[in-house]
Formats: C-alpha cells, structure tokens, sequence
C-alpha cells in the first residue's frame, strides 16, 4: 500500500485547531501539486503491478478532494486491474454529486473507492455530514467516519453516531492537546462509539520491522515507511531499521503495520480504517495467534470486539490436537465457537451461546486408513 501526500497545504475549512486551515496557496502553487499528483498516477500506471502496489491512500496536509485533479487521479487508479482500493482522507466538504460526476466522466471504479471522513464540529453540522456520508455509501463506495475525541463534544458524536448508516464505523481519535488522561466516563463514552477505541489508548512501540507492506510518499518524491518516519534514500531501504521514532503515536502509523490485529480487524487494507466485519474469522494459533509464548493482549482485544461486539464466529485452524490448542488458548478460548484442530482430522461446532444451551454441539472425525498408517 502507497499512501501519497502531496504539496498541497490549503483546506476549505478553517478549523481553529489546523495550521493548514489559515494557509492559502496560489495559483503557481496549486498547478505545481496537480502537475505531481498526475505524475504520480502515471508512475502507478506503469509500475503498479511490477512494484506490488495494490492500494493508493491520499494523505492530504488539507483538503485535496476539493480539487477536480484528485477525483480525476483517482478515477485513473480505480481502473487499473492490480489497484484494489484507492482513497483519502477527507472531510467531505465538497459536493457529492460534482464529485460522483467527475469520477463517472473519467471511468472511475466506485467499487474500489474507499473514504476516510473525519467530522469537524465547528466547520459543518451533523445533518450535512451525515447527509453526505449517506449518498456516498448510497453510491456503493465504503466510507468511515469520525473524529477527535473532545470530551465536550460527545452528545454530538453520540448524535452523530444515531444519524449515521448501522454499518458505517464511527472512529475516534486520541485528543493529543487535552492536557489530562481522560476519564473512565469518558473512555466508556468513546468505547461506545467506537469499539477500537482502546487501541487509541495504548502505546504502539515503533517497529520498523512490521512496516514492510506501505510506503509513503511525498509529491516532491521523498520516501518514507510512513507518514512520522524518517525520509528514506530509496524503497529498498525499508527491509532496515530506520524509522526514526520511539512509538507510533497515530492510527496511520501504528495502522499500518504488518500484525495479526490490524488484518483481523480491517482486512489487507487496514489504512482506510473500514471494519472487515466478517461472519466467521478462521485463525491459526502456532506463530499466529500463540506467538513469543503467549497470547497478546492486543490480540485477546482484539478477539473480545470481534467476538462479543462485531458478533463474528471465530474459529481455530491448526495443526495441534485438540487438547493441546485448549491449553494454549485457555484466555479466549471461550471466545472461539470450534475449530479445525490436528491438521483436518478433528472438525468442532459448538456455536454460539443459544447453541450450547440448546446442547447443538457438532463433532467429527477423520481417521487415516490403516494401510497408510502401516506404511
């Protein structure tokens, strides 16, 4: 995955918080960042397939989607046969219908669309945001939602979050400036939003090593693993250490990286941040799932909002007999509704709760002809 950020520093909000929001770009200015996205395009064009690039982010220092180039670029992306998903980030002050109409014109993919969308209170209502998001997902092009986690702005999310389609996810960002820890009302409050709040919350040490599958880029073409990492010489310097930073302090950072949680969760393309939400998760536990001796607690997380509020089966697929994957797993074991255990040769259902009270229990064994086992 590629994100790009161009030289683009100008928004058409003007946020009270934002440094790009009280910076203007002229006109030259404004060419110069068009005449790089379109470079960039034409580089994915010809090097896409051959580099491995299946995914294109847009990682604007403003608002880029306000710009007819954007749309056109992504429009040239979302036809290319190797791109899966190509998107930005965007704070969906733009029309809907001018924008649909650009992406059409130039033979856009809406299946391949994806939207980051972050809500800015004192820029837009949540009528109009949510009027927006609701055209878009209408169109078929996948959508999140979200915004800073203001303590004083939680009815309003609250609001936000009733007014929104049930299978938009709403996420909510760590306040960096609010000077305090929050509060344990306030952490239920956003948990409640978001269920991948806690992830917010935690410290992601910084780990270069999980960062092989992104790369971001910059207009002028400066490299680097991420949007907080050092510049990079050259793409092949990601395979060492040189990011640069002690943790990774942002979703974009810590999103990105190469581990079970960020798959499970939001699937090959975790950066968009738009929930898998699959109905049944198949799980390896030896290096997997039971990984340096345990269990993470990132991972069990992770299995509790699966499970328990995303409602998903989850499932073991191992090679370890039955007894064995119990012991490893003892923590969550109660989260998984079966498995495939010993390779294939013992199948277990034992379903949801309604199913294990209803005694719905399923069971099967595979047993290898004695003339193979003899031999």
């Amino acid at each position: 995955m590629i994100l790009y950020r161009g030289s683009l520093k100008s928004c058409n909000y003007h946020c009270s918080y934002c440094p790009f929001s009280k910076h203007g770009m002229t006109q030259k200015e404004l060419e110069q960042d068009q005449e790089q996205w379109f470079a960039f395009v034409r580089r994915m064009q010809i090097q896409a397939e051959a580099s491995g690039t299946h995914a294109v982010m847009i990682t604007p220092y403003g608002e880029a989607l306000i710009h007819e180039w954007y749309w056109e670029g992504l429009a040239g992306l979302s036809r290319l046969s190797g791109i899966k998903a190509a998107g930005a980030q965007t704070n969906l002050g733009f029309s809907v219908s001018w924008a649909a109409g650009i992406f059409e014109k130039h033979g856009g993919n809406a299946k391949k669309l994806r939207l980051w969308a972050t809500f800015h209170p004192e820029m837009t209502t949540v009528d109009a945001f949510a009027g927006a998001c609701g055209q878009l997902a209408a169109a078929g092009i996948q959508i999140s939602a979200g915004a800073v986690g203001v303590p004083e702005n939680i009815d309003l999310l609250r609001q936000l979050r009733r007014q929104l389609p049930s299978d938009i996810y709403v996420w909510i960002n760590r306040m960096d400036g609010l000077g305090r820890a929050y509060t344990e009302k306030e952490i239920q409050a956003f948990s409640q939003l978001d269920p991948y709040f806690y992830r917010e919350l935690q410290v992601h040490p910084a780990n270069a090593k999980e960062c092989t599958q992104r790369l971001f880029t910059e207009g002028d073409g400066r490299l680097r693993m991420c949007n907080i990492s050092t510049v990079l010489r050259s793409a092949q310097e990601r395979e060492a250490d040189v990011c640069g930073r002690k943790r990774c302090s942002c979703y974009l950072a810590y999103g990105g990286r190469n581990n079970l949680v960020n798959q499970m969760l939001f699937g090959p393309w975790p950066l968009f941040r738009i929930p898998r939400r699959p109905k049944a998760v198949f799980i390896d536990i030896v290096g997997t799932l039971y990984a340096k001796g345990e269990i993470s607690k990132e991972v069990r997380e992770a299995l509790y909002v699966l499970s328990l509020k995303e409602k998903s089966l989850l499932f073991f697929a191992t090679t370890l007999p039955y007894n064995e994957a119990r012991k490893r797993c003892g923590p969550v074991w109660h989260l998984f509704s079966g498995g495939v255990f010993a390779g294939g040769a013992h199948l277990l259902y034992r379903g949801t709760q309604t199913d294990l009270m209803q005694q719905m229990q399923k069971e099967s064994f595979y047993f290898m002809e004695e003339a193979i086992v003899k031999k």
